[in-house]
Formats: C-alpha cells, structure tokens, sequence
C-alpha cells in the first residue's frame, strides 16, 4: 500500500517530485566540479602568471581541494542520514558560496593558495552530486537512473555554463571579479532552488530528524565486508583520477599545441556538453541494462578520446577526442550512485556514497595535479594520457566482477509507485 504521507506531498504542481531533479540540475551548474574543477584550466593561465608560478604547482592545490572534500563528504554523508537533505545542503551552500569568493583574495602565498582551495574542499560537499543523488534516490524508483541522469546533467551543463561566465567576467573584471562573480552564481543558481524545491521524502521524517532504518539495504558494517564495496570504490576512484586528470588539461594542452585560446576554451565546452548527454543517455541505459556494460560503453569512448589527444590532434579532431573524454565523465556519477543503491540498498545510502565519493574525490584533485606534474618534467601529456588508457580499461574489466544486482526495482514494495 502506498504511504498516505508521500501521496499527499505529491499532489500540486510544485511539489511533483520532478521539480527535485529540476533544482538538483539548477544546483550543479554551479557545483563543484563545474567551478572548482573544470573551470580551473580557464584560470590557470590568469592566476600562474599574476602569481609567477609553474602550472604543477597551482595545479598541486586541486590535491588539497580533493583531500578536505573527501573529509567533509565523509561527515555529510551521516548528516544526510540523519538531519536530511534540505538542512545540510542549505548550510552547505552557504558555506560553499563563501569558499569561492575568497579564491579571488588569492596571493602569490603557495600555502596560502593551497589553503584556499583547502578550505573550498571543506565547504564544498553540498554541491557535489552526494546531497542530490540521495535526494533523488530517496523519491525515485524504477526510474531511479533517468531521473540521477537528468539531475547530475546539471554538472555537464555546468562545465559549459561556467566555463562561459567565467570567461565573459574576466574580461571585463579580470579574474579575480570572475571568482566574485561565481560566488554569487552559486547564491542564485543553488540556494534558492533547494529553499524551494528539494526535500526529504515525508516518510523518512520523525521528530524533526530523518529515518532511513525502515527501508531496504546493507548494515554499513556488511558493506565494508562485501568486495563490491571496494570494487566501486577503487574503479570510480581510479576512472576519475583519469578522465578528470585529462580534461583539466585541455585548454593549456591545446594552446601549447598553437590553438588559439578561444577555440582551446571551446574544446572543454564541448567535453561539457558531451558531458550532458553522458549523464542522460547513461541513466536511460542503466534503467535498462546492467551497469558494468554502461560503464564499459562510457569509459570506453573515454579511452578514445584520450588516445586522440595522446595523439598531438589540434582542431576539430582535438574537439572530438575532448568530447569523448567528456562523455565518460558525464556517466561515472551517474553509474556510480546507481550501482551503489542497487547493490547497498537505500537504508545507509548516505553513509556508503558519502564514504566512497570521499575516495572519488581524491581521484578528482590528484589527477589534475598527476597531469601536471608530469607535464613539467616531460613537457609533454602524451605520457600520462596512455597511462590513464591502461587504467580506464583496467576498471571496466573490474565492474564485470560485481555480478546482480541485490535490490533491484521496487524492492521496497510500500514505495513501488515510486
């Protein structure tokens, strides 16, 4: 029988869950990623040399930014459980809006540099895809993977809305108003869609604190003894140490190549927008087929695209070869909240993507700051990309191993409308 408390906040246009997906996809415009990550070769040039220093050290400070934000993912993934979605990503937001401003006080201080983006990580769990995907999970079922898709779409649309604000503001207020500005775009573009759209599921709510004891899935100490935990952790880890690794790189790789900076700067929009079409298309196929066959087609392209960029391509080619790296980054959260619900179940949902986003986020600051080095020692990325080849197949053949899902669709029978 389907909860009364549940139809009753569905009923009224703008309390159709769908609304939730539209807010998760307003919020990750401006998400971390978009901002923190991907926008992060379009200041390089600026900021390196304002400061006077090399591109692997700048780069070195997206470590620092991946190690606080596995921490605070850690911790918002039991407050997720506990106070709910709408209380921590309200905070969250805030707290994250703050962080990017000060970007624009930046020195020529490498430790205070660091420091910075340090502290970004610590603010910035609330616009990475954790909150939402527990959102949308919460409220969605048998169309659990359209609407994760749909939802963290928001990410790859970010990388081409971001890429195009930042630019548009630093010409005309250099690039520390373009970090201001930003700031601010987080205010409107996030805060105000989940005051008034993302919600806990109604249910779940007791005595002002949320309950997820009642539904479907793994004690967090069966996870830990279960391999897949540490299949998922590993292979998503791995695969975005190396997608991102390349794709924070495509501007000063292709400008080094003589393409001139605009059409540099297009190349990684177009990886955006390949980005959104990989988060969409990945969530259609995985309500459909088994998620390692996804991951396989996805990475796959990935592999293509890194091989042509390995290649010294310039031009269209280089755009095609950084669209395909796109779509591959575009499925990897998509696939990765998915299989996590499928396999662990929604009871500590929070808790287990919190812990494994952790490790996914070290992947995400080490691989820029990898590419870097590397290109400072040998002036070239070729190296790197094939090593990041090997590595993306490597995880593919890994995903195979996990076998069925263990809570498949409608599992929880009270939630099969959902």
């Amino acid at each position: 029988m389907v909860d009364a408390s549940i139809s009753k906040a569905e009923t009224g246009i703008l309390r159709n869950r769908w609304w939730i997906v539209a807010a998760s996809f307003s919020a990750l415009l401006v998400g971390s990623g978009p901002i923190n990550i991907y926008a992060f070769g379009t200041f390089v040039g600026p900021v390196t040399q304002e400061l006077g220093m090399s591109r692997g050290d700048f780069a070195g400070a997206l470590s620092a930014n991946g190690m606080f934000t596995a921490i605070a993912v850690l911790f918002m993934g039991w407050g997720l459980d506990r106070f709910g979605v709408r209380k921590v990503q309200l905070i969250g937001i805030l707290m994250f809006a703050f962080a990017v401003f000060m970007f624009s006080r930046m020195t020529s201080s490498l430790t205070l540099i660091y420091a910075q983006f340090a502290l970004s990580g610590l603010f910035c769990a609330a616009q990475t895809p954790v909150g939402y995907s527990t959102a949308v999970t919460q409220w969605f079922d048998r169309e659990r993977g359209l609407a994760l898709g749909i939802a963290c779409a928001g990410v790859g649309a970010g990388v081409v809305f971001v890429q195009w604000l930042a630019s548009v503001l630093m010409v005309n207020y250099g690039w520390r108003g373009a970090y201001m500005g930003l700031s601010v775009a987080i205010l409107v573009m996030a805060f105000i869609p989940n005051l008034l759209f993302v919600r806990d599921r109604p249910d779940l709510v007791q005595n002002g604190r949320v309950s997820t004891e009642h539904l479907p899935g793994l004690m967090l100490k069966d996870a830990f003894a279960n391999y897949r935990f540490w299949v998922l952790m590993f292979g998503f880890t791995f695969a975005v140490l190396a997608i991102n690794g390349t794709l924070t790189h495509v501007v000063p790789m292709l400008i080094d190549r003589g393409t001139p900076p605009p059409q540099a700067i297009a190349a990684v929009q177009a990886a955006g927008l390949a980005i959104i079409f990989g988060r969409a298309f990945s969530g259609w196929f995985l309500d459909r087929f088994w998620g390692a066959l996804v991951a396989l087609g996805f990475f796959g392209m990935s592999i293509i695209g890194m091989g042509i960029l390995a290649s010294g391509a310039t031009g269209p080619v280089a755009l095609v070869g950084a669209m395909l790296c796109g779509v591959g980054v575009g499925a990897e959260i998509d696939i990765m909240g998915f299989m996590l619900s499928r396999y662990f179940g929604m009871r500590n949902y929070g808790k287990i993507y919190g812990i494994i986003f952790a490790a996914f986020n070290l992947g995400t600051g080490f691989g820029p700051a990898i590419s870097g080095w590397t290109f400072d020692h040998y002036k070239s990325y070729t190296p790197i990309l094939a090593t990041y080849m090997v590595i993306l197949a490597i995880v593919c053949a890994a995903l195979f191993s996990l076998g069925d899902y263990k809570f498949k669709p409608d599992a929880d029978k009270s939630q099969a409308y959902l």
